[in-house]
């Protein structure tokens, strides 16, 4: 179409829209005016180029600004405009461009103020869209909930939920460099196997290896407290190891002993003590007696069956010198108590019964002395007994390389009678001339330093115990370490029962104010105040439960099992243990131990020093437990739960009645054993039927005698196909309880139908026997 525009404003209104459209951009351009794209459409005859036409991607557009133009009227002529394809060249040249062209970025919000003028296109080319994105860009994952991971960025999207954690901090480089070992080493123990090869720069698991080679089992977190065998373990990779025992040390306060610390005392200060001399010997061969002789008492009459069952000390004052005697038990069940008597003692006496000669009680204290490196002076008691044979005495000595002085040997010898009081004083003599050649000195003025005797818990003092002072002064309110029991010295008595205040070396008392019961035979040193005792005292039950702690089973699994069985099978007594004093507890279970248990085992529950409580009763009560009492009583407010629980209280003096007591209630919880005893036989000749009884068998006894209350064995062709008993015994037709031999009778068999003629019927009688532990 040829259009012909004569109008001059119409003709500059339209130039002034092409330069318009110029300046916007193509999208716009495309599809604003589409009326005019027909008017500058090309003749039909001219020849068409083909256009790309590209999806555009929809671009927020900016507001458009329409500006109001006035525009000017020129008096112009009009002019025909040539028909010129010029604008449909430029049209194409332009989607050309628009082709080769980058999308530009998303631009920042525009102000209403400044117009924008971007002629980039909005759209992208399919090259463009397989382009990954730039690392700049923000991945957006979808979440399940928000949480307080959302805000701190630590939560991850569903497709790497499960993906491999991230390492946190630096990466850790490993190092090329060889490992340094120590060759020498120093250890505190005890120590575990993990700490050990931390410190030898080893794996734990080459200790474990080498040590379950040499068949012990242990973790790597088990606890070696065997110097030994730390040693070895350093040994095999090449380093030598030291103990460290700077903390024993100080727990132990001091590292010498007794008798090194009297010895590295200038000799100005040391002053002579009193000799301590403890009479050993056989039961019934008559030390208390002698004792009570020098002392001018009678503590015979006090001890239970005329035996002394007690650890004794006293002081004897004579016109020789003053003495202190230790007075031990003589019984068998007393070994650990003459032992703490060979310990703390100067000298020995050996009394031995001339009549009798040396027993195995005399033979131990002899070997208990000898191990203690103590010397030993025999007195040959009993002198004024017709039977008192001194030379049995001594050829007994001579074979144990004692050789008496009688004989020209050195074993010093008294003849001597508790009764009459001779040879008294000559024993006496030669003591202290024995103690004079020892020496026996000690520092008074030092620190006191001592051993327990014995200890026991008073109703009304609380814990007590007699103590031997070795060394230094013992005063009233000193504070004291004994084991893992503190203390301060709140009373002091000596063998009257005299309060004192003091005590100096080789003095006996009784003191009060512990933290606890002590076993006999521990030491005790006094320490600054009793704030640093509690605090030893502490460190040292601490010490203690570690070491209980370590403890443990390297039985296996069969072993376990197998105990197991063992307690099943066999039949277990429990009891509750009281005594008086630490020293009869320690001999009752000694000589408990040694009952065989091979059958019923005997297991003590609880075990404690005193009277027996309300807590005992209840305890006995729930494992239906039986008490027993060695030299101690059952508290009044305890007697009625007693009666009303129905429990056994045995309550015993002389410790071999109680080792008997307690056998003969072992043996009554055992079974019975039953013993069968062939005593009649019978012979089946004929069987009858009855309608209300059953088979009766027509018998003829031929051996012995049937009776009713008989068990029966119905033997047939040899061999045993019926075993009961007798429900009806019949004689001809009177009912009796015996039939003997030669006589026919009817017998009625309880629930057995199947008897024949030609079957044996042999009678039985069955006796129960009680066992023996053994």
């Amino acid at each position: 179409m040829k259009l012909k525009i004569k109008n001059t404003q119409l003709s500059a209104a339209l130039k002034l829209g092409e330069k318009l459209d110029k300046k916007k951009p193509a999208a716009s351009k495309t599809s604003a005016k589409p009326k005019e794209q027909e008017k500058t459409a090309p003749p039909t005859g001219a020849r068409k180029k083909p256009v790309v036409k590209i999806k555009q991607k929809e671009v927020p557009k900016e507001p458009e600004i329409v500006e109001e133009v006035e525009l000017p009227v020129i008096d112009e002529p009009a002019v025909e405009e040539p028909e010129q394809p010029e604008p449909v060249v430029v049209e194409e040249r332009r989607q050309l461009q628009v082709i080769e062209k980058e999308p530009s970025p998303l631009p920042k919000k525009a102000e209403p103020s400044k117009q924008i003028d971007d002629d980039k296109p909005s759209f992208k080319t399919p090259q463009e869209k397989k382009k990954p994105a730039p690392p700049t860009a923000k991945r957006f994952e979808t979440m399940s909930s928000f949480d307080a991971r959302d805000r701190a960025g630590l939560r991850l999207g569903e497709e790497r939920r499960y993906g491999p954690r991230r390492r946190k901090g630096p990466k850790q480089k490993t190092s090329s460099q060889p490992v340094l070992r120590p060759s020498e080493l120093k250890v505190k123990l005890p120590i575990s196997v993990k700490d050990l090869a931390a410190q030898m720069k080893i794996k734990a698991a080459e200790i474990v290896s080498k040590l379950f080679k040499q068949g012990m089992a242990v973790m790597i977190n088990d606890e070696l407290e065997d110097e030994t065998t730390v040693q070895i373990i350093g040994e095999e990779f090449g380093c030598a190891i030291t103990i460290d025992t700077s903390e024993e040390e100080r727990l132990r306060i001091t590292g010498k002993t007794i008798q090194e610390e009297i010895q590295t005392t200038a000799p100005d200060i040391l002053k002579a003590r009193p000799p301590v001399v403890a009479f050993m010997g056989h039961v019934d061969h008559g030390k208390t007696s002698l004792i009570d002789s020098i002392r001018k008492s009678n503590i015979t009459a006090k001890e239970a069956g005329a035996i002394t069952q007690h650890i004794g000390a006293f002081r004897a004052f004579t016109k020789h010198g003053e003495v202190t005697i230790l007075d031990t038990p003589g019984h068998e069940a007393f070994t650990e108590m003459r032992q703490r008597g060979a310990d703390v003692t100067d000298l020995v006496i050996l009394v031995v019964a001339g009549d009798e000669g040396m027993k195995p009680q005399t033979d131990e204290a002899l070997s208990q002395a000898q191990e203690a490196g103590v010397p030993v002076v025999v007195a040959i008691n009993k002198c004024d007994k017709p039977d008192f044979n001194a030379d049995n005495v001594y050829r007994q000595l001579s074979d144990r390389n004692l050789l008496p002085e009688a004989w020209g040997g050195q074993t010093l010898t008294v003849n001597c009678s508790a009764t009459t009081g001779e040879g008294i004083d000559q024993l006496l003599e030669m003591v202290l001339l024995q103690a004079e050649m020892l020496e026996l000195n000690a520092e008074p003025t030092a620190r006191a330093r001592g051993s327990i005797l014995e200890s026991e818990l008073s109703r009304g003092f609380g814990p007590v115990a007699t103590v031997l002072v070795q060394n230094g002064m013992l005063k009233k309110g000193d504070a004291l370490v004994i084991d893992h029991f503190y203390g301060r010295v709140k009373t002091m008595h000596d063998e009257h029962q005299k309060s004192i205040d003091q005590a100096g070396p080789s003095v006996p008392v009784k003191i009060t104010g512990l933290s606890g019961v002590p076993e006999a035979g521990a030491e005790f040193i006094v320490v600054e105040n009793e704030k640093e005792a509690r605090k030893l005292s502490e460190e040292r039950v601490a010490g203690f439960e570690r070491k209980a702690l370590q403890k443990r089973t390297t039985a296996g699994f069969e072993e376990l099992m197998k105990r197991k069985q063992q307690l099943q099978e066999k039949k277990v007594f429990p009891i509750v243990l009281r005594t008086d004093v630490q020293g009869s507890l320690e001999a009752v279970k000694n000589s408990l131990k040694k009952i065989p248990q091979s059958k019923i085992e005997l297991n003590i529950i609880s075990e404690g020093i005193g009277q027996i409580s309300e807590s005992d009763v209840e305890l006995a009560a729930a494992s239906n437990a039986v008490i027993i009492g060695f030299h101690t009583q059952v508290e009044s407010h305890a007697e009625p739960q007693i009666k009303n629980n129905k429990l056994e209280v045995k309550l015993y003096d002389i410790i071999y009645h109680l080792v008997d007591g307690v056998k003969e209630m072992m043996v009554n919880q055992l079974d019975k054993v039953s013993e069968e005893k062939e005593v009649g036989e019978a012979e089946v000749r004929a069987t009858f039927k009855s309608s209300q009884h059953g088979i009766i068998a027509g018998c003829q006894v031929t051996d012995g005698i049937i009776k009713r209350n008989h068990n029966i064995k119905q033997i047939r062709d040899d061999s045993i196909i019926w075993e009961g008993s007798i429900a009806s015994l019949k004689r001809v037709n009177e009912d009796v309880k015996e039939v003997s031999k030669g006589f026919e009778c009817g017998i009625l068999l309880k629930g057995q139908t199947d008897i024949a003629a030609g079957d044996i019927l042999k009678s039985f009688e069955t006796t129960y026997h009680t066992q023996t532990l053994e």
